[in-house]
């Protein structure tokens, strides 16, 4: 698995964009992108037409396939899940010892690990993620490595991610008629989660971050302490607010406002000049109008003020915002927006970058493509998935049999497993709720 190729589908409410990388030498190396168009077939994250999204999955894949043919292998996806109706909370989970004078042991963790799997599944039918994010024996600190601790309890804390159970299972169906003779199967991962991880830097992540990704449907926010995801949700908000506040103000067409908004959008009005006039043209032979561009970006320049706002408020739940010395990082095509990343620190006082992902490419063309921040996500699910077979020693399983959406397995090994090997299995990286539930056949 280490050699192979992974796809990274990243299905958004605009476009799928997808990357086919492999490991080299610990670099990530594109060898084909592809993008398909998507608007109107997805509404805020959500599948409203499964034939023409499971097209454009197709024609992405088909791209990819056109560059990697020849090579006579199977080929695994990395795709993501995303929208309205995720949602992200803590669980703990408590268990007392029989012998407290005795080192916690790996099996004690393990077990309390299956508790809480069975108590979040319970009440949960669709869990994508369940992440151990911290644990305490007794009265001791929180500690990643309670093993070799003494108390009279264990305490686990997991970050749960969930998904409504039948738009998990419309993405299945999708997915599984977009798959081709080579291409088939694989992982599905939260978008943040796979973000992050060619985005963020570990100092940014211990020291506080958030990460903020502006899709066309939806915005996905992530905040990130002490290396560890501390709140995650997603807005129905995305660039396409902005293109009815377009069309709506300068009262334009649907078409027009998104071209105005891609050619000539900023979302600081004060940059512009006055007399800087765009021609809007008529309809059937109608004489052309003419737009104001600075009116063009107050009206952006407004609605992202509301985004910051949102985003801020988001933070002050979980910490306080003097707390983020990492900053906000920004991502997704709406990141694109000229003068963003000053706008938005403007307005929530916060240091403010744009986030573009760390991969290599091999050809040279796709490396200037992949310099965008709307294709974090695609290389990020490409990352996440290797990343999850590095943290786990030669010859034991990467997870558990519902942590695969029947892709190939390692086999396992006879050694005890260490500490990396156990947070791994532990995670929930795909689908849960029943033990094929993240399982489906080509």
């Amino acid at each position: 698995m280490r050699d192979n190729l992974i796809i990274g589908l990243d299905i958004g409410s605009s476009q799928v964009r997808a990357v086919a990388g492999r490991q080299n030498n610990g670099q990530l190396d594109i060898i084909a992108t592809g993008k398909s168009n998507t608007s109107g077939y997805l509404l805020n994250g959500n599948i409203v037409n499964i034939n023409k999204t499971s097209q454009a999955i197709s024609d992405v894949i088909n791209q990819i396939e056109t560059v990697i043919s020849g090579k006579n292998k199977d080929y695994y996806f990395s795709s993501n899940l995303s929208g309205s109706h995720i949602n992200v909370f803590l669980y703990t989970s408590t268990k007392l010892r029989k012998n407290p004078n005795d080192a916690v042991t790996e099996k004690e963790i393990l077990e309390l690990n299956e508790e809480a799997k069975k108590a979040i599944a319970e009440k949960n039918p669709c869990v994508l993620h369940r992440l151990p994010i911290g644990f305490r024996v007794g009265s001791l600190p929180e500690t990643m490595e309670p093993v070799g601790q003494i108390g009279d309890r264990i305490e686990g804390d997991f970050m749960v991610v969930t998904a409504s159970l039948d738009k998990f299972e419309l993405l299945k169906k999708a997915l599984r008629a977009a798959e081709s003779e080579h291409i088939k199967g694989g992982n599905l991962y939260f978008s943040p989660l796979a973000t992050s991880s060619t985005i963020l830097s570990s100092e940014e992540k211990q020291e506080g971050v958030v990460l903020v990704d502006i899709g066309s449907g939806t915005t996905e926010i992530s905040i990130y302490l002490k290396k560890r995801l501390s709140h995650a949700t997603v807005l129905n908000w995305g660039g396409d607010r902005i293109t009815e506040d377009i069309q709506i103000g300068l009262d334009i067409s649907p078409e027009h406002a998104e071209a105005l908004k891609i050619r000539f959008g900023s979302a600081l009005h004060k940059e512009i000049d006055i007399n800087e006039i765009v021609m809007i043209p008529g309809i059937a032979g109608r004489k052309p109008s003419p737009v104001s561009v600075k009116n063009l970006a107050i009206v952006i320049e407004e609605r992202i003020k509301e985004l910051a706002a949102i985003v801020l408020s988001e933070i002050s739940k979980v910490t306080d915002p003097a707390n983020l010395r990492g900053g906000i990082v920004l991502v997704g095509g709406g990141a694109q927006m000229p003068d963003i990343d000053e706008l938005f620190q403007r307005t929530t006082d916060i240091d403010t970058r744009i986030g573009l992902p760390k991969a290599d490419s091999t050809i040279a063309s796709i490396a200037e493509e992949i310099k965008d921040p709307s294709f974090a996500t695609a290389i990020g699910l490409v990352q996440v998935y290797f990343d999850q077979l590095n943290d786990v020693e030669e010859g034991d399983a990467p997870t558990t049999q519902e942590d695969q959406v029947s892709g190939p397995k390692n086999g396992g090994g006879s050694k005890p497993p260490g500490i990396k090997s156990i947070f791994n299995r532990m995670v929930d990286t795909l689908m849960g709720g029943s033990e094929d539930a993240g399982e489906y056949d080509a």
